[in-house]
């Protein structure tokens, strides 16, 4: 909406809907992030138990190595979750069930999800080695960039545009519901892993925890998105935005 008086996000708003998306969904949501996540939860469990302080050994290049594709996994499994919440938020909000997972999955412009992952991941590493809370600042205006891209359909450059667009007026509602459900996320995943130890066990409680976690994470970027949108004036229609999940890439 465009007027004298910028409207507000409502946190008790997306928290009603993020809360009514993951008890209808909580059975794709859930399982989805499970097996898209192993793999990084499989890595997450190796290099908990491996210290390298000087690469001196052919087990310390490997393990630098494992980090490497740790790093690259996430990408690819976040990627891939991100398209999948959007889904599961916008036949939700459309009121129609999700298409197969295959029409989801070949919809999806993977690419260039990895590519913009990596530059959020790079630009917030950039903030937090300064300090701390540039790093928050940087996240808070481009943390909906995967939503933007997946409901806009934009390149890279653009999302990130489009991103800081939309969220400048309202960075402190995004910080608090977006960024607030990032942290939160990220955090409980670790708390609940930290009295762990050995890889197998490690690797079942990250899963599960992910799992648990991570649509949590997933819905908060998306229906901040949406609701940001919607104060615009510039949402597609609920059930243009549904046609277009698996219309993409046909």
């Amino acid at each position: 909406m465009t007027g004298t008086r910028e409207e507000q996000l409502s946190l008790h708003e997306v928290g009603v809907e993020m809360w009514a998306v993951y008890r209808r969904h909580w059975t794709f949501l859930v399982p989805a992030a499970v097996v898209v996540l192993l793999p990084q939860s499989i890595a997450d469990a190796f290099l908990e138990g491996s210290h390298v302080e000087h690469l001196r050994t052919v087990a310390d290049f490997a393990t630098v190595g494992a980090a490497l594709l740790t790093a690259a996994v996430n990408l690819l499994g976040q990627a891939v979750y991100a398209g999948l919440t959007a889904a599961a938020v916008i036949d939700w909000r459309a009121g129609q069930p999700l298409p197969p997972l295959r029409s989801l999955l070949r919809a999806l412009p993977i690419k260039n999800l990895i590519v913009l992952d990596l530059v959020i991941t790079m630009l917030t590493a950039i903030g937090f080695v300064a300090l701390v809370f540039p790093g928050l600042i940087v996240l808070t205006y481009i943390a909906i960039s995967p939503a933007v891209m997946k409901i806009e359909h934009l390149g890279v450059q653009q999302s990130l545009a489009r991103s800081i667009e939309l969220v400048r007026g309202r960075a402190g509602q995004v910080f608090l519901i977006a960024v607030g459900a990032i942290v939160f996320s990220e955090a409980a995943v670790q708390l609940l892993a930290a009295p762990f130890h050995g890889f197998g066990v490690l690797t079942v409680v990250n899963l599960l925890a992910e799992g648990i976690f991570q649509p949590i994470e997933g819905l908060a970027i998306v229906l901040v998105t949406i609701h940001l949108l919607e104060l615009h004036g510039q949402a597609p229609a609920r059930d243009e935005m549904a046609r277009a999940l698996v219309a993409e890439h046909d």
